[in-house]
């Protein structure tokens, strides 16, 4: 995964992620995925926070769903919107 820029980079990551979820039938490990994308709009680091949950609820519950590229990439997008919220501290 690049660098994410802004939060369209997220907001863009999360609705292919929840798509990509969907598509493997893990609607319900997409569902948050999907509330975390609709925050975009609001707070910085609310959206943040949601979105970091939720990727790390993928993480915990996607049962061997996503390959080894996929996976890798999930926890580069976590690293990047943890390290985001430790410089908004």
């Amino acid at each position: 995964m690049d660098e994410l820029i802004s939060n369209a980079d997220l907001y863009n990551y999360l609705r292919s992620l929840a798509d990509l979820l969907s598509d493997r039938n893990l609607e319900q490990v997409a569902h948050p995925i999907r509330f975390a994308a609709r925050q975009a709009g609001g707070p910085y680091t609310e959206f943040l926070r949601v979105s970091l949950t939720a990727l790390r609820r993928v993480l915990d519950s996607e049962g061997g769903a996503l390959k080894n590229h996929e996976r890798d990439e999930l926890c580069g997008v976590i690293n990047q919107v943890e390290a985001a919220l430790r410089r908004c501290r």
